[in-house]
């Protein structure tokens, strides 16, 4: 990859007081319910809608700023966020100071870039402007004179965050999606079966590859499953749509509410894993790819993870022991919460080695030698 996500530092949002955390090709968050995994995908989330001008969405959505400040906005009134990517020597950073505003809604008190060599000096902030709702680094991104923020501009573009979660009747996975709407995949899966039946069509080598990579994978996982059939429901409508079928070994055809939620997920999580590089993302993070799968299932989401982190970073957040043993210890962050608030904890290989000589991460996991554990 010519550049990476390196350093993210958050500070104000709900437990996450004052954070930072670094990341690799691969990165592996693990701990217990309530310690901030999620509050820390949710910014990872939050910034990509920022540039898009949807921060009154995502903030309205989470019922408003006081719910995601610090303790609220009696304690907290700001929260600040600094994402520093790499390319070659040179670093560069996107940086937002949010305050508390009239209706519990944010303000940007200031949003910056900075780009600076490897072992410089810090550079000085260029400062975007002060006091406007919603984000103007796209708008700043046109004018040809600022490379660097057109550059961190696309960079913030090519963060993807999904959740497949929902796997209930009514869920985004299991309905219909518009034929069109499948440049991307969407961070709920709502627009699965338009992006697969473009693979499954797809006349070029990446689009091949990738249709071959998921069909492969999913029969491992499910070997019940023949292959999948997305097709249009209403070919020729100006509205046409796609839904996902699937066959299995007797050639008999079944509809998506035939899978099981485990099954339906794990295609969902190989799909945003299995995209074409021409599509991939730069960064992905997954919240809890463990939900509803088999640990033989998981390893091969964990085999995935390696393949494609060569091409892309990949964030997991996760609870599951199980999971851990596909990372190496340098690539685990250690997530707790003390205080009301999160820390963060890379683990040392070097402080591990005589225990790892005889257990495996995940039974020292599970007998709580480097925390993360309720």
């Amino acid at each position: 990859m010519n550049e990476s996500l390196t350093r993210v530092r958050v500070a104000g949002f709900r437990s996450l007081r004052d954070v930072t955390v670094e990341f690799g090709p691969r990165t592996l968050l693990i701990g217990p319910n309530g310690s901030g995994k999620s509050n820390l995908l949710s910014v990872l989330q939050m910034v990509p809608l920022m540039r898009t001008q949807s921060l009154a969405r995502f903030v309205g959505e989470r019922g408003g700023a006081s719910a995601i400040l610090h303790y609220g906005a009696s304690k907290t009134r700001e929260i600040e966020i600094e994402i520093t990517f790499n390319s070659g020597s040179n670093d560069s950073t996107y940086a937002a100071r949010l305050g508390y505003a009239a209706g519990d809604t944010l303000l940007y008190l200031d949003e910056s870039v900075s780009f600076g060599g490897e072992g410089s000096a810090s550079p000085q902030p260029t400062t975007l402007g002060a006091g406007h709702s919603e984000s103007i680094l796209s708008d700043r991104a046109k004018d040809p004179r600022t490379p660097v923020v057109r550059d961190l501009n696309g960079l913030l573009s090519r963060m993807s965050f999904f959740h497949f979660h929902d796997t209930s009747p009514t869920s985004p996975l299991r309905q219909n999606a518009h034929q069109s709407d499948d440049r991307y995949l969407r961070s709920d899966g709502s627009n699965l079966a338009a992006f697969l039946y473009r693979l499954c069509r797809g006349d070029d080598d990446g689009a091949r590859s990738s249709w071959k990579l998921i069909q492969g994978t999913v029969r491992r996982i499910a070997p019940f499953i023949k292959e999948l059939a997305p097709a249009l429901v209403n070919p020729g409508h100006p509205q046409s749509s796609t839904r996902l079928f699937w066959v299995d070994e007797r050639d008999h055809r079944f509809d998506v509410h035939d899978l099981s939620d485990g099954t339906l997920r794990a295609i969902a999580l190989i799909t945003a894993l299995g995209q074409p590089s021409t599509s991939v993302p730069r960064f992905i993070a997954i919240d809890e790819p463990e939900l509803g799968l088999h640990p033989a299932a998981l390893s091969l989401v964990a085999s995935l993870v390696r393949s494609v982190s060569s091409r892309c970073q990949v964030l997991l957040s996760t609870q599951s022991s199980a999971l851990i043993d596909e990372f190496d210890p340098s690539e685990v962050v250690v997530v707790e919460q003390r205080d009301g608030e999160s820390k963060l904890r890379r683990l040392d290989a070097e402080e591990l080695a005589g225990w790892l000589d005889e257990y495996t991460l995940s039974e020292l996991y599970e007998k709580n030698v480097f925390g993360g554990r309720p």
